[in-house]
């Protein structure tokens, strides 16, 4: 007998039953664990920059606002000044100097 028919002889000819089932269970198991674990680690990298790029814009509006006379929020969210008239106004829904008139 040569090395290579012992060899062959030793192989096994099939895998034992359920073998598929349990592979694709183990690997649904790590892409579930992978896919967690990347999402987790995506938000711990951008909820902190996008914390800081919030406040830097509520600051900058704040900074930009203070003399206008708003509230401290309405000047860090840069909300306009709104009264009752210039909200029911139609030249704020419609303003009809802006109407694109196509291309001549």
């Amino acid at each position: 007998m040569t090395m290579e028919s012992l060899v062959r002889d030793a192989a096994p000819s099939r895998f034992d039953e359920g073998f598929v089932r349990r592979v694709a269970s183990r690997l649904r198991e790590s892409r579930e664990a992978l896919l967690s674990t990347a999402l987790e680690r995506q938000f711990r990298r951008v909820v902190p920059i996008a914390a800081a790029a919030s406040l830097m814009l509520a600051a900058y509006n704040w900074w930009g606002g203070r003399d206008s006379g708003s509230s401290t929020l309405e000047a860090a969210l840069n909300l306009p000044r709104v009264s009752l008239s210039s909200a029911y106004s139609t030249s704020t829904l419609v303003d009809g100097t802006h109407i694109p008139m196509g291309t001549p």
